[in-house]
């Protein structure tokens, strides 16, 4: 029993012993700090241990300290950078950091009630002085970062920044002025960027949809606002979100009617689904919606043609090229209706077995080749290496080639077998 009770009286001075040198720790860490010629590291290196000790942690001047102790740490690099001197960036960005954390930790415990329940803080008017002084440090610690491309580290920086109106001890007058800081968008801004450069698209996400509330809120201008939405949509791809994309796609449609590229990237959504009807209801509304482009157009004559109503297709493939008479992909789109109306006819013909009747349709074949060949031409001489319309007038020059052969018309039909000879070099070249 005695050997018991002497091992549990040597445990309680080993730990008495612990907890009196760490709060010599503190005690030198003062010293260091408020000395004539003042060693900040060497209060550093002092009170790191007191922090961690399970007696000298529970206290506020513990943790006020090290606050302090950290900010003088930036304040005497940040001087060397006002004065042109070379600064230690890195030391003043992690210091700031742990000057923020050491405060705010103090002054929770400063606020605790002492033994006869009462609270009477001791340090809160200098932690809220050194707090509100070090918050434009944030800023150039996160740029700091950012530069290096230390990108978490940036993130964490603006984050401090934005968390100041969260912080208990100001006033309301101060929490209001501090919430409604314009620093704060570009702040939350660069939190995205930096998140999205680190490839961590959730957090990114966060920050631009706060950002594109705001811009909405605040009436940005529109090339603002469609800019955090193409991050959005940018983020949403990376994550493979299909939902959300075409949520993200119903909405530009509607927000931003003058780019096409919302409408384009809906309706192929749902052309890859074979959800036709959807696609035709979209497409409806984005050219019901204003002045509409030969995009548009196009597109409605593409679902169409899905459809099987070739001949409504055909329609507004005219409308495209007709607003846009350099539009490659409508000219295409076109010729190829015209040119497989033309193989089927031609089908259709050879099948004839009555040699007088076969001649005499035969005859007509040349118009039926000649309707596609201006569109499949234009579209080639915009898209010269489509391999689709190469290939198409190819077949259409090869049928000219034959159609004129032998019927008096020799020249145009070397003609067309000289074109026939070029289109199917190109093609082989591909």
């Amino acid at each position: 029993m005695k050997k018991i009770i002497l091992v549990l009286a040597a445990a309680m001075v080993m730990t008495c012993g612990d907890a009196f040198a760490q709060k010599k720790n503190v005690a030198r860490a003062k010293a260091k700090l408020n000395a004539e010629v003042p060693d900040y590291k060497g209060a550093r290196e002092a009170i790191e241990p007191a922090l961690s000790d399970s007696v000298t942690k529970n206290l506020a001047d513990t943790w006020f300290t090290a606050g302090k102790i950290y900010y003088k740490l930036f304040d005497e690099e940040q001087r060397k950078s006002w004065m042109g001197q070379s600064a230690d960036e890195n030391l003043m960005a992690t210091a700031l950091m742990k000057c923020y954390d050491c405060m705010e930790i103090a002054d929770s415990l400063d606020q605790a009630p002492n033994a006869k329940g009462k609270v009477r803080p001791k340090f809160r008017k200098q932690i809220v002085e050194i707090v509100d002084v070090i918050k434009p440090g944030f800023i150039n610690a996160g740029g700091f970062y950012f530069k290096n491309q230390q990108y978490e580290n940036a993130i964490a920086a603006f984050e401090y920044y934005l968390d100041y109106p969260n912080l208990p001890f100001w006033e309301e007058e101060k929490r209001q002025a501090l919430a409604t800081d314009s620093m704060i968008p570009t702040m939350q801004y660069y939190c995205g960027a930096c998140a999205s450069q680190s490839n961590n698209s959730e957090l990114a996400l966060k920050y631009f949809n706060i950002l594109d509330k705001t811009y909405q809120a605040e009436n940005r201008p529109v090339k603002e606002q469609e800019e955090m939405f193409q991050f959005m949509i940018y983020e949403y791809g990376r994550l493979k979100d299909s939902v959300a994309l075409l949520d993200m796609y119903k909405i530009g449609v509607q927000r931003f009617p003058f780019n096409t590229f919302y409408a384009r990237s809906l309706v192929n959504e749902y052309l890859s689904k074979n959800d036709l009807n959807s696609a035709l209801d979209w497409i409806n509304l984005a050219i019901n919606q204003g002045d509409s482009t030969a995009i548009f157009f196009n597109l409605k004559a593409q679902i169409l043609e899905h459809k099987g109503d070739v001949k409504a297709a055909e329609q507004f493939y005219l409308k495209a090229i007709e607003k846009d008479p350099e539009f490659a992909d409508a000219m295409g789109s076109l010729g190829r209706i015209y040119y497989n109306e033309a193989v089927e006819e031609l089908d259709r013909v050879n099948a004839i077995k009555n040699d007088r009747e076969y001649r005499a349709a035969k005859a007509k074949m040349e118009t039926f080749f000649l309707k596609p060949l201006p569109y499949m031409e234009k579209a080639h001489q915009v898209s010269p290496q489509e391999r689709d319309y190469i290939v198409a007038l190819r077949g259409i020059y090869y049928n000219l080639q034959n159609i004129y052969y032998g019927a008096k018309k020799t020249a145009l039909s070397k003609e067309y077998e000289a074109k026939y000879k070029e289109m199917d070099a190109k093609m082989k070249s591909l």
